[in-house]
């Protein structure tokens, strides 16, 4: 099971860091304009990003592991037979 969890917290870096990159240049004019921190989080195009982000690593938290489970019986089905 420990290769499930890393697998899934590696995925979910990856996840984060693409929606981190895509969202930079709106990040970037919010800190151009200098609104504080609270208006900035609270506004829909943020809201949006954070939500997108949270409803994807629950996908792969919840696809990960029985897709490593497949892949273990995969791997390991020839050398069961001896």
């Amino acid at each position: 099971m420990r290769i499930g969890r890393d697998h899934v917290a590696s995925t979910i870096n990856t996840l984060m860091l693409a929606y981190a990159g895509t969202a930079l240049p709106l990040l970037l004019l919010f800190s151009v304009a200098e609104r504080g921190l609270v208006d900035t989080l609270t506004t829909e195009v943020i809201a949006t990003e954070v939500v997108r982000t949270l409803v994807g690593t629950l996908g792969l938290v919840a696809a990960v592991p029985p897709i490593t489970a497949l892949a273990v019986v995969v791997a390991t089905r020839g050398r069961l037979r001896t």
